[in-house]
Order: structure tokens, then sequence, then C-alpha cells
């Protein structure tokens, strides 16, 4: 109750945020657990349902793999994913649309989520990183279903969160059947705030078990699609923030000088901020150009182009055809973004120092010189130019990143083992 009504006063702030930043949407209903018809029937016919939660883009982006292994080992059982955020919703209704239904996950109000865990009946829970719904969970624990956690992690920042209230989160960690954390810090971070030490393994970090999916023919086709030639070189800077963007832009301009054929791709880690984006690229003097804007036969695009990435869910694509990636969110304060994507690629990565979201991560790439961190904005020119000099230090650098994955993977089929005990 005490809970319930703490839930409430936040969602009084919470709900106006939403509409003052443009987030609420006509499926935002769902949240509450209404569903159109044709989706409400679906969920009711549901049959023996695993269901899975990610909060976004991040996390839908780590299950492209997962869900349709799931769905291939429990064949005659219903995937449920539901995600909170729309782009993480819109991610997972274009990659999963033939083997899950997709949904909004209820708000974490009792008599909500007692509605919706009625209406679906899962036989079991899988939550993807750590995400913690009192309500959910504890409606859960009662109808006796089992509740996982996969590739589970606590940053410093959430765990020192976590201990003002450990005791709350203690008898919710300790109704948790199984808890497979990423490092042995993470694990022993979940017992410490009560998770029964039997439940908690460390399997790994899913996001090594990304795989290149490109043949060469598609990589092709995608140079094609920016007006590449042969001799063209793309720069991308993937899932960038606010106060990143000029010093990409900046360095790109001095390298154009050096590097005529050089282009630079820009994909804002959020979609809503292209518009400031393209006001930063007009700054200093560039066209920008979106690529949902781009279509019709293939012209050469002659020059320095930059380019905004301004859909959802093709940043791999243009990985695949980098020349140098550089890792956004890493500038500033915000804890960098995933680095292992275009690693899996061998294409050489290059991050700021604040890579804390990613910390054991970071530390494998560093330790095997897979990776090049660099210390403040002032160095990002200088270390790329020196990449664009050296195609052969871009190999060494690719190779011994792709290598990192390679010897980290495994954990997908681990997890999926564990889920399997509880189904």
């Amino acid at each position: 109750m005490l809970y319930d009504i703490g839930f409430f006063i936040f969602s009084l702030f919470y709900l106006p945020t939403l509409v003052f930043k443009g987030k609420l949407h006509k499926d935002f209903l769902e949240r509450f657990g209404k569903y159109d018809k044709a989706k409400r029937d679906a969920l009711a016919q549901a049959k023996d349902a695993i269901w899975i939660q990610a909060v976004s883009v991040g996390e839908v982006a780590l299950c492209r793999d997962f869900v349709p292994l799931l769905k291939a080992r429990f064949p005659g059982r219903t995937i449920i994913f539901s995600t909170i955020t729309k782009t993480g919703n819109d991610l997972a209704k274009k990659i999963f649309a033939k083997d899950a239904i997709v949904i909004y996950f209820p708000l974490d109000f009792s008599f909500i989520v007692k509605k919706v865990i009625k209406l679906i009946r899962p036989k079991a829970y899988v939550m993807v990183e750590t995400e913690i719904w009192p309500n959910f969970l504890k409606e859960i624990e009662r109808r006796a279903i089992a509740a996982i956690l996969i590739n589970g992690r606590i940053s410093d920042r959430s765990f020192g969160k976590y201990k003002i209230v450990k005791q709350f989160l203690r008898k919710i960690l300790r109704n948790m059947n199984a808890l497979c954390m990423q490092s042995k810090v993470d694990a022993g971070r979940v017992i410490e705030l009560g998770a029964r030490h039997e439940r908690v393994k460390v399997t790994g970090n899913m996001k090594f078990d990304v795989q290149a999916k490109m043949a060469p023919v598609i990589g092709d086709n995608i140079r094609r699609e920016l007006g590449m030639g042969e001799a063209d070189e793309l720069l991308v800077a993937g899932s960038t923030h606010e106060g990143e963007e000029e010093t990409i832009i900046a360095a790109f301009k001095d390298l154009v000088e050096k590097f005529p054929t050089l282009k630079l791709l820009i994909a804002p880690r959020h979609i809503e901020r292209v518009d400031r984006v393209e006001e930063i690229i007009k700054r200093f003097g560039f066209d920008p150009i979106r690529l949902s804007n781009l279509s019709g036969p293939w012209t050469l695009a002659t020059g320095p182009k930059v380019y905004i990435l301004d859909t959802i869910g093709r940043l791999s694509d243009f990985y695949s055809i980098a020349a140098v990636v550089f890792i956004g969110g890493s500038l500033i304060k915000h804890g960098g973004q995933n680095p292992i994507e275009p690693a899996i690629y061998e294409k050489p990565v290059v991050f700021g120092y604040h890579m804390f979201n990613f910390k054991k991560i970071t530390e494998a790439f560093l330790a095997k010189g897979a990776a090049i961190r660099i210390d403040n904005s002032d160095e990002l020119g200088p270390v790329l130019y020196n990449l664009f000099a050296d195609k052969n230090k871009r190999l060494e650098l690719g190779r011994a990143a792709k290598a990192v994955v390679i010897e980290n993977q495994g954990a997908t089929e681990k997890n999926l083992n564990d889920i399997g005990r509880f189904i």
C-alpha cells in the first residue's frame, strides 16, 4: 500500500513530464492494461507464456538472438515481450514480429499488474538486466510464477542507491528463482542486497554473443545507399549524446582536409534529437543528410558528407561498413554505450573516458589492446588522424576487438539452460 502511494506521487510528476517531452503516444494505455481487441484476444489465448521484459532499445537489441533461440527451444509456448519506451517497443515489433506478442510493461500499481498478469497467465517471467518492479514481482510470487533475471548487472551508481533501500529489496530478491549475473562483482552485489546465494550464478554478458550477419553484398548495398565510391571511407559516431556532436564534427572537419574521401555518419542515441544534431552540423558548414531522405538510383556523393541516422534499428548496418567507430556517451558523464557490436565486425573502436556503464567490457578490450580510450575531447582528432593514416593499425585493432568478443561468448546458452530449469 505504501509503495502504491509513493508510486502514485511519482506518477503525478512523471506523466506531465511525458506530456511536456511529447512522449505520450496512442499505445500508452497499454501501460494501464488496456489493449485493443486483437491484442487482448491474442494475450488471452497465450499458451504457457514466457514473459520477457526489456526496458528500451539496448535491452531489446540484446535479445535479438535470444528470443528466436528461446522460441526454438520451447516451440509450443507463447513469447510475450514487453518494453517501457516507445523506441524500444518499435524496435521489438520490428525484429520480433514472428516470434512474440509485443506489449508495453504495465505501470507498477498493484491493481494494474494483477489485471495484466491474470490476463496473460505466464509460466515464467524473465527480466533482462537488473530491473525491479516490486508490485509486479510480488504478484508473480503470489501466483507461483518463476521469476528469472538474466544478464544481471549492478553498476557502481546503482549499487549505492540500492543499498539505501536494502531492507525493502531483500524480500523481493530472496524470492526470485534465479539471478544470472554478468560478473563475480555483480553476483556479490546482488547477494549483499539480499538474494539467496544458491540462486545466484555468473553466466557472463550476453552482449558478447552478438553475431556478425552482414554478407558482403549487403555491405555493398549500404555503401551505395550513402553514395560511397570504392575509395571512400566512413567514420561512424554511434549513440551520441548532447555535448558530443560538436567535438566529433570539429574533428571530422579537420580530417577531411587530409582525407578528402572521408564521410561521417552520426547516430544520436535519442532519435528525438535529430533536429538538434542538424543544427550543430550546419553550424560547422556542412549540409546534414538524413538517411530517411535518401532514395532513388545510386549517385556518387562527392566531397565531405555528414549523414544522420534518423531511424531505429540500423546502426549495426553502418558499423559493418565503417572504417573507424567512435562510441558515444563516453565524452560526457553518461557512462558510454556498448562497443561490442562494431567489434564483432572487426572495426577499430575509440571511446572516451566515461565508460562506467560498461566497465567490465571496457576493461576486457583495453587489457587486450583492442580499443583506444581517450582522456578528453582534445585527443579525439589526433587519435582519429593516426587511425586513418595507418590502415594496418586499424586492421590490428579490429582483429583484436573481435577476438575479445569471441573469447567472452556463451552467456546466452547458459541463460537459456537456466530458464529451462523452470519451464
